[in-house]
């Protein structure tokens, strides 16, 4: 049976993809602080197809829930490296604490993740999808810490698409758009006029759901992706290159 580690698969866009890949047989192994939406799956826990690692990610340098993993299955057949955090500040406003904790969470752990896959993986294969963002491929406002970290992650897995391609791994990276959540539907009904705005510049008129993204992350990570390596694939019905 194939598997996949996730890590913040426990709640958000990464919980739909934890769903999605148990959905397509896979067992998944779920990276996170916190237990967090993972609770509505218990039975998936009990037979064992989901299995939850409880580990903080900005202490960037420990990539032994990999090792754990690994230890496990002897195969760890994807890599998602989906956590991250967000801030929302220009860079005159952004605290030196806030910025360790954006670039340790958003580009150094998953430095770290792609390396110590590839180590584990040489003789096997694999894929790693990285979740950057639209904002790694346009600057969003006041965002600079966060469009830094998201473009760097574009960068990595270009890098990690070259560099690993002799061990059968690729590498991509899904780069998701306006995507509708609670949190996205929370903030966008109290500014209706920036709601029009967005979708005023999306060609198909209509937010993305959790569930094209997860998608994304699935065919990347399967078969039908063999020969696609070092893509940035957005997934935002062309709002990235539509204006």
């Amino acid at each position: 049976m194939p598997n996949v580690l996730i890590t913040g698969g426990n709640k958000g866009l990464g919980f739909i993809q934890t769903k999605k890949f148990l959905d397509m047989g896979f067992t998944v192994f779920v990276v996170a602080r916190t237990l967090g939406d993972l609770a509505q799956l218990s039975q998936k826990m009990d037979s064992g197809d989901l299995v939850f690692i409880e580990h903080d990610l900005s202490g960037w340098q420990d990539t032994s829930y990999l090792d754990k993993v690994f230890e496990k299955t002897q195969d760890i057949s994807a890599l998602i490296n989906n956590a991250g955090v967000h801030l929302k500040k220009p860079a005159w406003e952004i605290e030196d604490i806030e910025l360790d904790n954006i670039l340790n969470i958003n580009v150094k752990s998953v430095i770290k993740a792609c390396g110590r896959y590839v180590e584990l993986q040489k003789d096997r294969g694999g894929s790693i999808i990285n979740i950057s963002s639209m904002a790694g491929l346009i600057a969003l406002p006041n965002s600079a810490a966060y469009v830094t970290s998201k473009t760097a992650v574009i960068g990595l897995t270009r890098s990690i698409a070259v560099d690993a391609a002799l061990f059968g791994i690729r590498c991509n990276a899904v780069c998701p758009g306006f995507i509708a959540t609670d949190m996205t539907d929370a903030i966008l009904k109290k500014d209706p006029e920036r709601r029009e705005k967005i979708l005023g510049r999306i060609p198909t008129r209509k937010f993305g759901t959790a569930q094209n993204v997860a998608d994304a992350c699935y065919f990347l990570a399967s078969p039908e992706s063999t020969y696609i390596n070092g893509v940035a694939l957005p997934v935002d019905a062309g709002y990235s290159i539509g204006f």
